[in-house]
């Protein structure tokens, strides 16, 4: 069932500024490189590193999605497709020299046990390349902070403090980056329709909504908003990368974490 959820392209320029950033960033450090990519989704990403890598093992936990991957990238030899779980990654201590975990943690019930994995399946001297979305950018102007996660497909969503202080519990040498809106707050998150949505999100029949409901019959019912916010919504406002800072409030938080 399509619910919105993983985004779909076919060619590099369809991708958002933050996958096209994402992207950029992991090259720099994959070139040569044995890569576990968690949380691969689509496989869009392996797609587009898969030709400078050494290779790349893709795993996910939906196996639908897998078996997808496994037929329509079956010609690309530097990728494997895994249905696997990241909190429990099936393979042998110290054995790749980069794990990307992009916009996949706050999707993993035991975060503390994937960050364990991933430290130990990580060569000494490995990357790990990890971002999520920052809780602080989702909440609208305004309005009160809840506990609860925002997108009913996250298990939870990290304020600054929370993310790299957990990276840090395994992780003693941890660069903190960001990915930010170079027009700072995108316009469609103060809208009103946003503030409502924001305000009910932490109630259980509407995640159950948001999580079951193909995406289609959300649209009809207004679930993605209408209109001009509907329009709104679709619009890129870019993305930059840079040094995490607190006066930023960046949209998305990065983490290049190194194995010593």
């Amino acid at each position: 069932m399509e619910t919105g959820e993983r985004p779909v392209v076919e060619t590099f320029e369809e991708m958002s500024s933050l996958m096209i950033e994402t992207y950029k960033l992991c090259k720099t450090y994959t070139e040569g490189k044995e890569v576990l990519d968690v949380g691969c989704g689509e496989g869009e990403q392996d797609l587009f590193l898969s030709d400078t890598v050494k290779h790349i093992h893709a795993i996910d936990y939906d196996g639908k999605v897998i078996l997808k991957n496994k037929n329509k990238f079956s010609e690309i030899k530097s990728i494997t497709f895994h249905h696997m779980s990241g909190e429990k990654i099936d393979f042998p201590d110290n054995m790749f020299d980069v794990v990307i975990s992009a916009q996949s943690i706050e999707h993993i019930k035991e975060d503390d046990q994937f960050v364990r994995e991933t430290h130990r399946v990580l060569k000494h001297g490995g990357i790990f390349i990890c971002t999520t979305p920052n809780k602080l950018a989702l909440i609208p102007e305004g309005e009160k902070e809840y506990d609860a996660p925002i997108y009913p497909f996250h298990f939870r969503e990290y304020k600054p403090d929370q993310f790299f202080g957990l990276l840090k519990q395994y992780f003693t040498d941890v660069e903190k980056n960001c990915f930010y809106c170079p027009i700072g707050n995108p316009p469609p998150n103060n809208h009103p329709r946003i503030k409502f949505i924001y305000r009910i999100s932490r109630f259980g029949l509407v995640k159950w909504v948001a999580r079951n409901l193909p995406v289609k019959i959300k649209q009809g019912i207004g679930f993605f908003g209408t209109g001009k916010l509907k329009e709104a919504i679709k619009i890129d406002y870019g993305t930059a990368y840079g040094p995490y800072s607190d006066e930023l409030v960046p949209h998305n938080l990065c983490a290049i974490c190194k194995k010593l």
